[in-house]
């Protein structure tokens, strides 16, 4: 498009060089060892890229000279830009094959050549085709000016404030950079720690077979525990809380232990044992708790037509190995129907469900255990209801949650088993609630499709 004359950047020679002046006097003129910055001029009209150069003669930016590109169309300005990347600065015009060639030009340069360092100084001598505030808000440019108000001190700012931002993005590209590489390394090191900790765990276990002493005993539980909390990554957190207690209660009746060895007390020392073996009693029942979840979590489903029926029977026998009879006799179930399950990982939610029922029933006086099935339109909801305390309900929530435990001390458990049966049945596509019952008691359900 043409220049239009005015008083500003291309005035003819009086306010060129004037502002000139004021430009060199703001900038030194030593001879800079660095390359220059590369700007591209980018107008249909060879008068204003004339004029530019003209406007800032030995000009020096941040220490280092301005070498203008000339592109005389958007097509000629894409090319060299894609050719080119050490242009740092483009001045664009708007008007030149087209009425929006350079807004167009902008989109290509942002969008197709991800040139996001590039600084765009939008100058334009019609400026109803580029309203100011439209244009800085729809299209990514850094500076916006009339061609009427661009003098040769303007020009100078404009184009030492986009040098300035281009190399501080290119600091940052080459700050994040190193930090992906050293993040890297970081990512490389830690792996060579865990197989070199996972050697130190195989050569520790080899050493701790050839003794028959209490210490292969509590060294054989620590390795047990340190892997499952390594394939449990996740839940370190809430792990460590409660491990700490119970490996507290073992460096402390050690230490007790050490000191009546020394006195020759054997019959405390006795004692001593029998509560370090309860503490790791304690510890191998955690961490078998999470090494099921971590199984149930993990693999395919292996999933056929099963009665429930079947799945459930199964499920009391295990329990039956280690309850009475008639605390197995409290258990009653109705009719329930065949689905497409993995059938060992639903045995093992009957198995955590039916379990969780009978402890909370050990005190009732005619305990009751009902398994009862509902058809609806989603499929079926399986229910275990049993006549114990029940529990809170305003915290029903935190019961599947891993160490969500809402009763007492007089219950054992890790507060795991519940997690493992909502896992399992939501890799079934069901879902896992608990209730209170208005009778009292306590009724957990769940969801299972039909197909």
């Amino acid at each position: 498009m043409p220049w239009q004359h005015n008083p500003g950047l291309m005035d003819a020679h009086s306010t060129t060089c004037d502002d000139s002046s004021a430009a060199r006097q703001t900038a030194p003129r030593e001879a800079p060892a660095a390359p220059p910055w590369r700007a591209l001029i980018v107008d249909d009209d060879a008068d204003v890229h004339r004029a530019t150069e003209l406007a800032l003669p030995g000009a020096l930016i941040e220490g280092r000279p301005l070498a203008f590109v000339h592109a005389y169309s958007a097509a000629q300005a894409r090319q060299l830009l894609a050719d080119d990347p050490s242009i740092c600065v483009m001045l664009l015009d708007v008007v030149m094959e087209t009425p929006h060639a350079g807004l167009d030009l902008v989109r290509a340069v942002r969008q197709e050549l991800r040139r996001e360092e590039l600084r765009i100084i939008l100058r334009t001598g019609q400026p109803g085709y580029a309203p100011e505030l439209e244009t800085v808000r729809d299209y990514q440019i850094d500076d916006y000016c009339t061609k009427a108000e661009l003098t040769s001190i303007r020009l100078y700012t404009s184009l030492t404030t986009a040098i300035r931002c281009h190399r501080m993005i290119l600091a940052l590209r080459a700050e994040r950079d190193e930090l992906q590489h050293a993040h890297a390394a970081l990512l490389a090191l830690r792996a060579a720690e865990q197989r070199s900790h996972a050697q130190l765990l195989d050569a520790e276990r080899a050493l701790r077979e050839a003794h028959e002493t209490m210490e292969q005993c509590v060294a054989q539980r620590t390795r047990e525990l340190s892997e499952a909390v390594g394939a449990l990554e996740s839940f370190n957190r809430m792990v460590s809380h409660d491990l700490r207690g119970p490996l507290s209660g073992i460096a402390g009746l050690s230490g007790m232990i050490n000191e009546d060895l020394a006195r020759g007390d054997t019959t405390r020392v006795q004692r001593w044992m029998t509560m370090v073996q309860a503490q790791m009693n304690r510890l191998v029942r955690l961490v078998d708790d999470l090494l099921n979840l971590t199984r149930v979590s993990q693999g395919g489903l292996l999933c056929s037509v099963q009665p429930l029926d079947v799945v459930l029977r199964e499920a009391i026998e295990v329990l039956a190995l280690s309850q009475p009879a008639e605390r197995i006799g409290a258990i009653h179930a109705a009719a329930l129907p065949r689905l497409h399950i993995d059938a060992g990982l639903m045995r093992q939610v009957f198995v955590n469900l039916l379990g969780n029922a009978l402890k909370f029933t050990q005190d009732v006086a005619a305990p009751q255990v009902l398994v009862e099935a509902e058809r609806g339109a989603d499929g079926w909801t399986i229910s275990v209801r049993d006549n114990g305390p029940g529990f809170d309900s305003a915290r029903a929530a935190k019961l599947f949650t891993p160490f969500g435990q809402l009763h007492g001390p007089q219950y054992q458990g890790s507060g795991i088993g519940l997690t493992i049966v909502r896992r399992i049945v939501e890799r079934h596509g069901g879902r896992v609630w608990a209730e209170n019952r208005p009778a009292g008691g306590a009724a957990f359900c769940f969801t299972l499709p039909e197909d």
